[in-house]
């Protein structure tokens, strides 16, 4: 198990939007053991989702005004300021959807696009600093944006985050986003081979499993659906799955569980 901290420029929260909460908590507990507490009405039934004690992410209700919205999980990285981030956000191309709030005592947040139209959020913590543990079953695994286009991504967040990106060697462009010599994030470009046209820019966020062989059996024993099938990545077995109120994420089996 790795307990760990979010330095600026590092993903340090998910959280899930779902128009189907009761379901999808019933999903989620099965696949990965996840409890879910209730925040109350003054969060609007924002749900903290823990496995055991330990902190991995966020589920939150669908408002009657979210209702033409998909459902998805969104990715937040850490920021030492968001209202300065949310300016240089805009000066880099990308676009606030969100201006930044406080969250009662929590801490600040933001949520924006990149300039290629893929959403994201800032977390600027005050007392909540995000997840807990990663790289176990059930935990975050890892993060990447899937983007038509992969150099103005790159550009974009290596500036924001003040990273540096490398190009993965291979058969389809994909960089890797380093804060300080820790890779904390993927950029993969999309194509019409792989992607239909109709699949927007989105960020993608990985869970681990001990076996995902067996996790893509629970997903669907639980009203999920498989959309890509089990297949072998240099750093494990992936599979990208829905839930039932279809937000998509992939588990991986880890080669080297962290």
């Amino acid at each position: 198990m790795t307990t760990l901290t979010h330095p600026a420029g590092t993903p340090t929260w998910f959280d899930l939007s779902t128009g189907k909460p009761e379901e999808s908590k019933a999903f989620y507990a099965a696949l990965f053991g996840w409890n879910f507490e209730d925040q109350g009405s003054d969060f609007g039934h924002y749900h903290r989702i823990r496995k055991g004690s330990e902190d991995i992410a966020g589920l939150m209700p669908k408002t009657p005004e979210m209702a033409g919205v998909p459902s998805a999980w969104a990715v937040y990285f850490s920021s030492d300021d968001v209202k300065a981030d949310a300016a240089r956000i805009g000066e880099l191309g990308g676009k606030v959807m969100a201006d930044p709030m406080q969250v009662m005592t929590l801490g600040h947040m933001t949520m924006a696009t990149d300039p290629t139209g893929a959403a994201f959020g800032l977390w600027q913590p005050l007392e909540f600093h995000g997840y807990t543990v990663a790289g176990e079953h059930g935990a975050p695994a890892w993060q990447e944006v899937l983007t038509r286009d992969s150099s103005a991504a790159r550009d974009f967040y290596t500036t924001l985050f003040e990273s540096s990106a490398q190009a993965v060697p291979g058969g389809m462009t994909y960089y890797t986003l380093k804060k300080d010599d820790v890779e904390t994030a993927g950029i993969i470009q999309m194509d019409d081979a792989h992607w239909p046209a109709s699949v927007p820019p989105h960020w993608m966020t990985y869970f681990a499993v001990d076996d995902v062989q067996q996790a893509v059996e629970a997903t669907e024993a639980n009203g999920g659906t498989v959309n890509v099938p089990p297949f072998d990545s240099p750093f494990g077995k992936v599979a990208v799955v829905a839930d039932p109120d279809g937000a998509v994420f992939s588990v991986i089996q880890l080669s080297q569980p962290a």
